[in-house]
């Protein structure tokens, strides 16, 4: 019976410094009144946020509703922001400061793992990250 060859295969130092740069990314999504879409798009970029997705919407409730809560609009937009996991808290703490000290500026953020991307350059990207290289 012939012998089975196996191959092996050796990490070197880099590529192991490689994969300790590599930090979780979350989707964090944005609702707030579209009148301030640019305004929470420019906010959210001091937390490296490089991609950036706005959706407009329209919300259901009436305008009975609308008054009870002391929502001005029911246009709205949805901001899907990729962020690395280390920047999460400090966007949603900034964000909720927002929320409650800019006129009109009332919205809902929250956040959701991402659990797999594919590519180096793809995770770059969305990362805001240019340290790892492909190996």
């Amino acid at each position: 019976m012939p012998k089975k060859e196996t191959k092996a295969t050796a990490v070197s130092n880099s590529s192991k410094k490689q994969v300790s740069n590599v930090r979780k990314l979350k989707l964090l999504i944005t609702v707030v009144d579209r009148s301030k879409t640019l305004f929470y798009t420019d906010l959210l970029e001091q937390f490296e946020v490089n991609v950036q997705m706005v959706l407009y919407g329209r919300g259901t409730a009436n305008s009975h509703m609308l008054n009870f809560l002391g929502i001005a609009e029911s246009e709205k937009s949805v901001i899907i922001s990729y962020i690395r996991e280390d920047r999460v808290k400090e966007a949603l703490e900034t964000l909720d400061e927002k929320f409650h000290k800019v006129k009109n500026g009332k919205g809902i953020a929250y956040t959701v793992s991402l659990d797999r991307i594919i590519g180096v350059s793809m995770y770059q990207l969305l990362s805001n990250d240019r340290t790892v290289k492909e190996g």
